[in-house]
């Protein structure tokens, strides 16, 4: 039997948000996007939950790097800044995501964000990211806002607009393309939330990788012909997780959607990503370690999700998908200012998050 101790462990999705009102560029939107995450957190076990106040701070990245590396057997992290324009910093700002990579650097990495359709020449933002500090992928968002409000979605396949960004970001030497999809920023057109749209890029793009984040929470069967049938699509679990602390019957439905068209082998495709620490990284991995799945059932035969299956979700995928080899990672980390940290067991104790009562 396999220790969560002896498994690599790689958050594919990390943040650092600035949700106070000052941050709000667009209030409407902003709020409800704000008030939707504190729903999610009261509904976290007893000691797990953090004050609404407390929640809708502006995190420090030491909150996200200790929740990481110091409360959870994480043992690599991917950093997201954001583009989502309803808050002016975009919701994690740029600056956090640098200070993520120089404070952690044999622990973390990060990819660059584009506002793909609110911008002038976002291939010259995604230029000056790239020299900033060095991400290896770039992450976009299906739905954009004018200051008046106004309500924009974005398609993965948009000739104009998509392809020749995608295609900037390949002449760059980036390997990922990760876009938001299927939990849609509050009152919005649910049409840019699909998945539809990402084949034809990754049909046109073959060296890229492209990583469907929050995949299954919706679209769940359509997300898996996905997997199945484009061999650099990859979902990422970030928010659809939580229903193993919620709901964790609807977790055991949402996987064999996602694993029905490709079977065994779709497990391959699926990547670790909690959000941390939008929700507790370690919660995620010890209810998903210890959870014992059923027999799950797929259009070419029943099979089990083995303890090796759960290693390869916990770090391998992501390390395929994402171009790094985890022998040259471990190395890296050894005598590094976590190799000999205890795990601290008391959720949130090394951040600045206020526990709610």
């Amino acid at each position: 039997m396999v220790s969560l101790d002896e498994v690599f462990v790689a958050d594919a999705v990390t943040h650092a948000y600035n949700q106070t009102e000052s941050n709000y560029r667009v209030p409407r939107y902003a709020e409800q996007i704000a008030e939707i995450g504190v729903g999610l957190e009261s509904k976290m076990p007893e000691g797990y939950a953090r004050t609404p106040e407390s929640f809708l701070g502006d995190w420090p990245v030491e909150n996200t790097e200790n929740a990481l590396f110091r409360e959870s057997q994480t043992d690599f992290a991917v950093f997201h800044p954001q583009s989502i324009r309803v808050f002016h910093d975009g919701l994690t700002a740029e600056e956090k995501a640098r200070q993520f990579v120089e404070r952690n650097p044999t622990r973390g990495a990060a990819l660059a964000s584009i506002d793909a359709i609110g911008l002038d020449d976002p291939q010259a933002e995604l230029t000056r990211q790239v020299e900033e500090f060095d991400p290896h992928g770039v992450k976009v968002y299906p739905s954009y806002w004018e200051e008046d409000g106004n309500h924009h979605g974005f398609r993965m396949d948009d000739p104009e607009v998509a392809f020749p960004l995608w295609e900037h970001a390949a002449d760059l030497g980036l390997d990922v393309v990760a876009v938001h999809k299927a939990f849609p920023f509050g009152a919005v057109p649910m049409d840019s939330y699909e998945v539809g749209d990402v084949e034809e890029a990754a049909a046109s793009f073959p060296d890229l990788t492209f990583e469907i984040v929050h995949g299954g929470l919706t679209f769940a069967e359509e997300t898996g012909w996905q997997i199945a049938r484009h061999p650099n699509v990859y979902v990422n679990l970030e928010l659809t997780l939580t229903e193993l602390v919620t709901t964790p019957d609807s977790f055991v439905d949402t996987l064999q959607d996602l694993l029905f068209a490709g079977g065994e082998r779709a497990l391959e495709k699926i990547l670790w990503g909690t959000g941390a620490p939008h929700f507790h990284p370690q919660l995620l991995l010890e209810r998903f370690w210890e959870y014992d799945f059923p027999e799950m059932e797929s259009f070419s035969g029943s099979f089990e999700i083995t303890q090796e299956d759960k290693r390869k979700i916990l770090g391998e995928n992501w390390a395929e998908a994402h171009g790094f080899d985890i022998d040259d990672l471990e190395s890296a980390m050894e005598g590094d200012q976590y190799s000999d940290a205890e795990l601290v067991e008391e959720p949130w104790a090394t951040t600045e998050f206020e526990v709610a009562e």
